[in-house]
């Protein structure tokens, strides 16, 4: 477990300061309550960089480059319902070879969002054809006696319940 950040600095107040008192490896160690391998980790730490808060961390490399990366998201608009897997297999036609994760995290960095089909198809236009030819049919109807129900059933009498 990490040393938290406050003990890091006192061990560099007691040994190393102005106004600190300038204690040895051993006494410091007894007085932070840690190990004479911690404290000189973390003198040896501020002697080289006067800092002690965590390192900057290059973390895993990409495996992809930039270029990788347009083409990548290029490729989402060629593909008719572009799925990770059918990306995936449209860019391994080009040698890249990239996995399925990889390319939902490109597409999540480049402001993609994952989204589930419609569950209804859109209106074709006949479709729309077809409405509008019924609403011109029906325009001049009386319409003060039509209840919209909006497939909701309505009961106009009480149901009777048997005891």
């Amino acid at each position: 477990m990490s040393l938290p950040i406050h003990k890091q600095y006192e061990i560099v107040f007691l040994s190393k300061h102005l106004y600190g008192p300038h204690f040895g490896i051993k006494k410091i160690a007894k007085v932070v309550k840690c190990s004479r391998m911690t404290v000189k980790k973390w003198l040896s730490r501020w002697q080289i960089d006067k800092y002690l808060g965590d390192k900057v961390r290059t973390g895993r490399h990409r495996t992809t480059t930039k270029e990788d990366d347009d083409f990548i998201i290029k490729s989402t608009r060629n593909i008719e319902e572009p799925t990770s897997k059918k990306i995936r297999d449209h860019v391994l036609n080009q040698n890249l070879d990239v996995s399925e994760r990889t390319i939902r995290r490109r597409l999540r960095e480049a402001g993609f969002r994952y989204t589930t089909p419609l569950s209804k198809t859109l209106l074709t236009l006949q479709h729309q054809q077809n409405r509008l030819q019924w609403a011109r049919l029906v325009q001049n109807q009386d319409w003060s006696k039509v209840v919209a129900a909006d497939e909701t059933t309505f009961r106009l009498t009480s149901v009777r319940h048997m005891h």
